[in-house]
């Protein structure tokens, strides 16, 4: 019985390594046998997964001017304006962008964030007093070269986790970026 509760506790405090797969300390922090750093490459492999930042659609109305058009037509431009926005569909994960635009023909523009060069956050008055802005993307793609988020709140907070998401991917792809000095 000792024998038993003795080999559990053994069992209890070992791990396999995740790499080699060979019996080391639980608590470890570097596989003896490999040479591994485990918790790297726990965050490379955390790192790998993509996760979703944000998703959904620009607002209906975002600048005063908007509004205003909204309410000298009696509505009707909310209408048009709402057709418009349906028609478009942000998502973005800590890999890349997707926005989907049309209501019945669909096109899926995609830009892999380690491509990402540039951005510029626009907070015109008339969206600032609505709480929005736009988050234009600068990017070697040359098929997308610039990407422009409208009608999207908190555009600040969207911005930070683009750019950290960005130099991320870089890193776990292993992309160098040469600066012009």
């Amino acid at each position: 019985m000792d024998e038993e509760r003795g080999s559990e506790e053994k069992q209890d405090d070992t791990k396999p390594c995740p790499v080699c797969g060979e019996t080391i300390k639980a608590a470890a922090i570097k596989c003896r046998f490999c040479g591994e750093d485990l918790q790297a490459f726990q965050l490379k492999k955390e790192a790998a997964v993509e996760r979703e930042i944000f998703s959904g659609r620009p607002a209906v109305v975002y600048s005063v001017w908007q509004l205003l058009l909204v309410i000298v037509t009696l509505g009707i431009a909310w209408i048009v304006m709402w057709f418009k926005r349906a028609g478009v569909n942000y998502r973005l994960t800590s890999q890349r962008i997707q926005v989907e635009r049309g209501i019945f023909s669909k096109t899926k523009q995609t830009t892999e964030l380690f491509r990402i060069d540039d951005f510029v956050i626009s907070r015109p008055f008339s969206m600032r007093i609505m709480g929005y802005g736009y988050l234009v993307i600068k990017s070697s793609d040359r098929s997308i070269p610039d990407l422009t988020l409208y009608g999207v709140k908190e555009i600040e907070t969207i911005y930070e986790q683009l750019r950290k998401a960005s130099f991320a991917e870089r890193e776990r792809r292993g992309i160098k970026v040469w600066a012009n000095a």
